[in-house]
């Protein structure tokens, strides 16, 4: 209810399995709490777009992603026991809500989205990670060695 930013209402060209055949999920547009990161992320709404206000500051730098996400870590994504039972790269996930037990890497509706692995409230471990990826310990959350 206080989120009053614009949301983007962009197309996205996703991340293709094709480049890594082992990714048996299906990636569709972004949803849920990755459609509010993508409205400031992808460059399509202004940084200062509210209450109806058409802003004039766009983001730049690294933190622009733009809207070709083909070549990220893929979002929107169920993650779940039959995922990780498919793709035997992967560590099957705790409960529906969190990856790890300790729920320092959650899950949204089921699904991986920019929120899993990012903090956005908190740039603790920037930038803005959830934990450390010293040896990659965050990948090692979801993927195996």
């Amino acid at each position: 209810p206080l989120w009053n930013h614009k949301v983007t209402t962009a197309n996205y060209t996703v991340y293709n399995s094709s480049v890594s055949p082992t990714m048996n999920a299906t990636v569709g547009q972004p949803s849920s709490s990755s459609k509010l990161c993508m409205s400031c992320h992808d460059g399509t709404v202004a940084l200062d777009s509210f209450a109806g206000a058409i802003g004039t500051h766009n983001i730049t730098g690294t933190a622009l992603l733009g809207t070709d996400l083909a070549n990220d870590h893929p979002i929107s994504f169920t993650y779940d026991t039959a995922l990780a039972t498919a793709d035997t790269q992967l560590e099957s996930p705790f409960s529906a809500s969190k990856v790890d037990a300790a729920g320092t890497v959650p899950l949204f509706n089921g699904k991986v989205e920019c929120a899993t692995c990012h903090q956005p409230h908190s740039n603790d471990i920037p930038p803005f990670m959830r934990r450390g990826n010293g040896n990659s310990a965050l990948c090692l959350v979801c993927h195996k060695k």
